[in-house]
């Protein structure tokens, strides 16, 4: 399956993106990171994607590639901000098309965070539906947003202005685009959405509030609104069970229980998150439940947690190797050895595990019980006999988008909700580094395997069995037809 997350465009858009960060005179002042300074960091990044980057060429040609580069020294020929500048680094990562390149906020050193880390988040959470932004919670505005209401400017600024200026910056797998209309909404992506750090930085607020012109049914009304700190919104978005420390619970609905899991990144709490996952599984046994229905529509990936999953549903052995496993290089240059940062000294030297190189240059990686990929899952003693429905949209993109790919094709379950995120065509992660840029401080998260299909495949995430998009009128009348859908499954 695929492996942890740690956690765009080419062409006109990119460019319009890049060109627009271009400073007037008028901003130039003190403080500002100087062209020499930023071509040296463009340097050592390019020299690493170049280098160690397995997808780099999976969807753009080195002479793309190489236009992005001269894209990127263009608007560097002139002093930027360091905020300016992880915009620009931003936009360049995302016209790689690989949705495990970017600079990660979460891994960012103090001095970058406090360019976004301001009590400037917006009280309501949101998505994106046909490019309007639609309420789904209020978080504390004071002003009742009923879910379904339409934000139609914020600060004077038209919300879907400020949609068409954000995607440039925003990553994806491929032509994947209903990921990042994902990640733009709230709670969105990781615990740094990326709609609060696009906001900070290219629509600052002025106050420690927010004009709004809110549209419910026919009538427009404006509201002003206060804005929060990240650890109160984050407080309101997702509430501390004492059954887990992320947002996992499991409830019975009837005769369907329903295990939801909004995050698998839980790599750092001493919790037993697989005890979570086989004590749910007994209790639908023990209580003889008819189906289970797995909910991981808001998961945008980490551990492996679907294999302990997967081993409570299966007969006999399932061979999760529809992806090999290939890397870029079996020893890191010595020249980028001092810019490269990562959790496991064994990235930076394959030995006999990288086997090559093919004539393209690449190694197959064969490291059999990697923690970060599971090849082979066993069944569990207890297996779960009844109906299995998985709700899926397109925030899978990682080890999520693997699982649902694995239920889809081995029929383990239906797949019910939107097309994920993550691409057919496969993925890169598994393993990072974290490039470090010495000038600017900035770090660039790396993904060094690349997943590739063993027979040709849509440039797409997984379609669903059962496609329920989401509507509007649903989300005002309280409604989540996709889960009604999957009960039903579930149930029959």
């Amino acid at each position: 399956m695929f492996s942890p997350d740690r956690r765009l465009v080419l062409g006109g858009i990119a460019s319009a993106a890049l060109t627009a960060l271009v400073p007037s005179s008028a901003r130039v002042s003190a403080g500002l990171l100087e062209p020499k300074a930023m071509r040296g960091d463009i340097a050592v990044l390019t020299d690493a994607f170049t280098s160690l980057h397995p997808g780099l060429y999976r969807y753009l040609t080195p002479a793309q590639f190489l236009a992005a580069r001269k894209r990127l020294d263009l608007i560097a020929a002139k002093p930027l901000s360091r905020g300016d500048f992880y915009l620009a680094l931003s936009a360049f990562t995302a016209s790689i098309r690989c949705g495990h390149s970017y600079p990660n906020p979460s891994n960012q050193n103090p001095a970058i965070t406090t360019l976004f880390d301001r009590a400037d988040r917006l009280p309501f959470a949101f998505i994106w539906l046909d490019g309007r932004m639609i309420v789904t919670r209020d978080l504390g505005s004071g002003q009742r947003l009923a879910p379904g209401a339409e934000v139609v400017t914020i600060d004077g600024v038209d919300t879907r202005a400020m949609l068409a200026r954000m995607l440039p910056y925003t990553r994806t797998d491929g032509s994947n685009e209903a990921r990042k209309l994902a990640d733009l909404g709230i709670p969105g992506d990781g615990d740094q959405p990326s709609f609060d750090i696009l906001r900070t930085l290219l629509f600052p607020s002025a106050g420690r509030s927010a004009h709004l012109e809110v549209r419910t049914g026919g009538a427009t009304r404006t509201i002003d609104c206060p804005l929060l700190s990240a650890a109160i919104r984050d407080a309101a978005l997702n509430p501390k069970s004492p059954a887990s420390p992320y947002g996992w619970r499991f409830e019975t609905r009837g005769t369907v229980g329903v295990l939801t899991m909004p995050t698998w990144a839980v790599f750092h709490e001493k919790w037993d998150w697989q005890g979570f996952i086989d004590a749910s599984i007994d209790t639908a046994i023990d209580t003889k439940l008819t189906g289970v229905v797995i909910d991981i529509r808001e998961n945008g990936g980490g551990l492996d947690c679907g294999a302990a999953v997967l081993a409570r549903l299966i007969t006999a052995p399932l061979k999760t190797d529809n992806y090999s496993r290939h890397v870029r290089y079996r020893v890191i240059p010595d020249r980028l050895a001092p810019y490269l940062k990562t959790w496991d000294p064994s990235f930076r030297d394959w030995g006999a595990s990288a086997i090559g190189p093919d004539a393209n240059g690449f190694y197959t990686l064969d490291r059999p019980g990697d923690a970060s990929d599971t090849d082979t899952i066993t069944p569990a003693k207890r297996r779960f006999t009844g109906k299995v429905a998985v709700l899926t949209g397109p925030k899978n993109a990682s080890a999520t988008f693997g699982f649902a790919a694995l239920i889809k094709q081995h029929r383990l379950a239906t797949v019910i909700g939107e097309a994920t995120g993550g691409n057919l065509r496969g993925i890169n992660g598994g393993a990072f580094f974290f490039v470090n840029l010495p000038e600017s401080g900035i770090e660039v998260d790396l993904p060094l395997i690349g997943y590739w299909p063993d027979r040709p495949q849509p440039d797409a995430g997984v379609t669903p069995d059962i496609v329920v998009p989401r509507r509007r009128a649903d989300i005002a009348g309280a409604r989540d037809l996709q889960m009604e859908r999957a009960i039903a499954v579930a149930s029959a």
